[in-house]
């Protein structure tokens, strides 16, 4: 396995350093593998605005070992996994932080460096909506990416960005529905664009999405067009849209044990704390 960039130990006595601590970084970062391993998670910050996260979050457990490696392992969390914002329009889902204020306040936001970006263009509200034309449509969308990417911009570890498009309207349109990429310009050059999974619209094929993001984006930036490092189980599909209640992350309370119910909640919102800082945490036990 490749070696990623971490933080390192401070510099001390080997010989009164846990165990752990004493391998290589290499062999850490293989422990740390395993421990945080690729698994879809819904919803992982509550209250926050995130569709999903692409790896296993750091138990609670394992953050209180040891201060130096909690700090390993949330570097090594934060290098490996991608997280999923999905932009489509007002009456589609349940929404979770609509205007993403709670993802702009938390501190996962400074760390953050690999995200991908769904347009979502869904023909259902075009169906019970018929007052509600392709032109209002991607301005709803349009609206919510720029609002977005002026959250991203404080995200100044933020390196890498994929950008999908799963449209089902069967409405044409590409040059309307184009003008929905044009907030991608406010995140800065030192952000590399990959292109994702590219469904419909009708007449477009992933050539020509990606002249579009290029027309956008200038022929100055970085734009990767290929699917490396997208594995099919990352990659969106219409049912992983649907999976946006927020509430399916208290089943994870169920692998707490016998604990009571104040004790559950104290440990859960402690684990929000090295996540999230305060206000996730707050937010979670506001929920109960």
């Amino acid at each position: 396995m490749s070696s990623r960039r971490t933080t390192s130990p401070t510099p001390t006595d080997p010989t009164i350093l846990p165990p752990l601590l004493r391998l290589p970084l290499e062999l850490r970062q293989q422990i740390y593998a395993h421990l945080l391993p690729r698994e879809n998670t819904s919803h992982p910050l509550p209250s926050v605005g995130i569709t999903s996260v692409s790896h296993r979050l750091p138990s609670l457990a394992l953050l209180n070992i040891h201060p130096t490696l909690t700090a390993e392992l949330l570097d090594y969390f934060y290098a490996i996994t991608t997280w999923k914002l999905i932009f489509s329009h007002a009456f589609n889902f349940f929404r979770v932080d609509p205007h993403l204020e709670n993802l702009e306040k938390t501190s996962t936001l400074l760390h953050l460096r690999k995200v991908d970006i769904v347009f979502f263009c869904d023909i259902l509200l075009l169906k019970e909506y018929p007052s509600f034309g392709l032109k209002d449509f991607c301005t709803e969308i349009r609206r919510r990416c720029e609002r977005a990417c002026k959250v991203l911009t404080r995200a100044r570890e933020l390196s890498s960005v994929t950008v999908s498009w799963i449209d089902t309207t069967l409405t044409g349109g590409w040059e309307e529905k184009a003008t929905i990429l044009q907030p991608l310009l406010q995140l800065g050059p030192e952000v590399t664009f990959r292109i994702g999974e590219i469904s419909g619209p009708t007449g477009v094929d992933r050539e020509r999405f990606v002249q579009a993001m290029q027309d956008v984006l200038g022929e100055g930036r970085k734009l990767e067009g290929g699917l490396e490092g997208v594995s099919e189980e990352d990659r969106p599909t219409r049912l992983r849209m649907l999976a946006f209640d927020p509430r399916q992350e208290r089943r994870r309370l169920q692998d707490v044990g016998m604990y009571t119910e104040d004790r559950v909640m104290s440990s859960y919102q402690r684990m929000w704390q090295h996540l999230g800082g305060s206000e996730a945490a707050d937010a979670e036990a506001a929920r109960w």
